[in-house]
């Protein structure tokens, strides 16, 4: 089997597994059936196991089928989602990182800018998964009033009812400044390079 097929496998079973939420404790329950299984052979013999075991086998047949199911699935969907994370890394390490002497200048930003220093890239035309998600971050952050931005004024309602509108909703041209990002990383814990003061 070649290195790309086993790739696929692998990250196939792991997204069967994780599915069913498989894991050591799983794993040993499973094994203490098992177990039981070999006692009660010992104990009754031959026939009444495979009588037991036959009807424990009908009533995991259907579980057994779904997980078989569910793991061609992931077999078949494994390729794509492979690729995607191999296109991420190849986009990542195509672009120059970003020039932090520059960025440490830049007082306001848009999140998506944001989303993509926090993540050492240039912005670019799309948006790798790990920049979405620290985009998805920033903008959670933006709602629940962790990450002061600088809400845009229209004029046709009210700067109260408009602020609510938009820290709800923020989008990727809302502006936040560095010292509020700053604050965002600094009570999390986070120390992105683009955020260094030096």
């Amino acid at each position: 089997m070649s290195n790309c097929w086993r790739k696929v496998f692998a990250q196939a079973w792991t997204d069967t597994k994780q599915s069913f939420g498989w894991n050591q404790k799983t794993a040993a329950t499973v094994l203490v059936a098992v177990v039981g299984l070999g006692g009660t052979f010992f104990q009754l013999g031959f026939a009444a196991t495979v009588t037991s075991a036959t009807g424990l086998l009908w009533t995991a047949l259907p579980f057994i089928g779904a997980g078989f199911l569910l793991f061609i699935w992931n077999f078949l969907s494994a390729p794509a989602a492979l690729h995607t994370q191999l296109s991420n890394k190849i986009a990542a390490l195509e672009k120059p990182p970003p020039d932090y002497a520059a960025i440490r200048h830049i007082d306001r930003m848009t999140l998506r800018e944001a989303a993509f220093y926090w993540c050492d890239l240039s912005p670019g035309p799309s948006m790798p998964s790990n920049v979405r998600e620290w985009y998805g971050a920033l903008t959670s952050a933006a709602t629940n009033g962790e990450l002061k931005f600088e809400p845009n004024y229209s004029g046709y309602r009210d700067q109260e009812t408009e602020y609510e509108l938009q820290k709800r909703n923020p989008q990727l041209d809302t502006i936040v400044t560095r010292k509020a990002l700053q604050a965002f990383a600094k009570r999390h814990g986070y120390d992105p390079k683009f955020l260094r003061d030096a």
